[in-house]
């Protein structure tokens, strides 16, 4: 359909044109005599990124899609009563983002020469303005806020081993290596437990994937309450755990992993009535140390922990070896 006619009474409403409001209706006449009125077909590109603009373009009917390249979705839709072009008129620099009509869109084009003269005669214009400007950097505020709150949520997940709670191993990789050079820097000993429940395989054979899965749930949360607060503790992978002992020599690394096996094994989940939840379970625990005048890698250390404990497995399980 051909553009109608720019009409000052399209104002009348502050919902359809909160920009002008309180303008008096003599100034917003002399305004639209030097504006156009655009209609825009559905798809059609208004402004287009890295373009040099000097208008401003008020939303009167539809909807406008503003896009950013390389981002997976577009922004927050400009609707009735929005403008678009505002930040490239008022700083002069090159259009930042493509904008689209989402479907049939009116559009009214107000030239910076016209815009700047209404807003010298007519303080409360320029106020509208920044006031609508403050909405949107508020707007785009939550939403980097909320775009944050999920990425802190996605790596936590890429991070947490869903099944146990504790730490996978993505995460042993990281923050073992980085706690294994804090140690070595200081001059102190490292050392490394792999625990690895005993029989699991007849665990689940036996008794049921659901039960085996509670099985490894409850050791962790046995092998965590067993530990210091300065201790790392992550699921390794399948019935294996894995955990780096900052400061701790070889015998007190023997002694702590002895400490853990005993609590799996004295501590069988239970009901308040005292009736077994679970099959009773061991582990089997291999020990490895490191001191800075050996200074070996994550990968070494864990592969010497896991042959200590290949021996204790073949030695009968439930023991430990370093």
């Amino acid at each position: 359909m051909p553009p109608l006619p720019p009409d000052p009474d399209i104002f009348a409403s502050p919902n359809l044109a909160p920009l002008f409001e309180g303008a008096p209706t003599p100034v917003l006449k002399a305004m639209m005599a030097g504006s156009e009125l655009r209609h825009l077909q559905p798809g059609e590109r208004l402004l287009a990124r890295g373009d040099e603009n000097d208008v401003l373009f008020l939303v009167l009917e539809g909807t406008l899609q503003v896009r950013i390249p390389g981002a997976a979705r577009a922004l927050v839709p400009v609707t009735r009563g929005e403008c678009v072009g505002e930040l490239s008129l008022i700083d002069g620099f090159e259009v930042s983002a493509d904008v689209f009509a989402d479907g049939e869109a009116l559009v009214l084009a107000i030239e910076r020469e016209q815009l700047w003269h209404v807003t010298d005669i007519v303080p409360v214009v320029a106020r509208n303005l920044l006031r609508m400007l403050a909405k949107r950097v508020r707007n785009d505020n939550r939403r980097l806020q909320d775009a944050d709150r999920m990425q802190r949520k996605y790596e936590k997940a890429a991070t947490v081993d869903a099944l146990t709670g504790l730490r996978n191993r993505r995460w042993l990789n990281e923050a073992f290596e980085r706690q294994l050079q804090r140690t070595l820097r200081s001059d102190q000993p490292v050392s490394v437990l792999m625990i690895d429940a005993d029989h699991f395989k007849h665990v689940n054979d036996t008794h049921g994937h659901i039960v085996g899965d509670d099985v490894l749930v409850h050791i962790g949360r046995t092998l965590a309450a067993g530990l210091r607060p300065q201790d790392l503790l992550a699921r390794y992978g399948g019935e294996e755990f894995a955990v780096l002992l900052p400061n701790v020599a070889d015998g007190e690394a023997l002694a702590a992993a002895d400490r853990v096996r005993r609590a799996v094994e004295a501590n069988p989940p239970q009901t308040s009535a005292g009736v077994l939840l679970l099959p009773p379970v061991t582990v089997s625990i291999g020990v490895a140390t490191i001191t800075p005048n050996e200074p070996l890698t994550l990968q070494q250390l864990i592969d010497r922990a896991d042959s200590a404990l290949g021996r204790a497995k073949s030695d009968g399980r439930n023991c430990i070896r370093g």
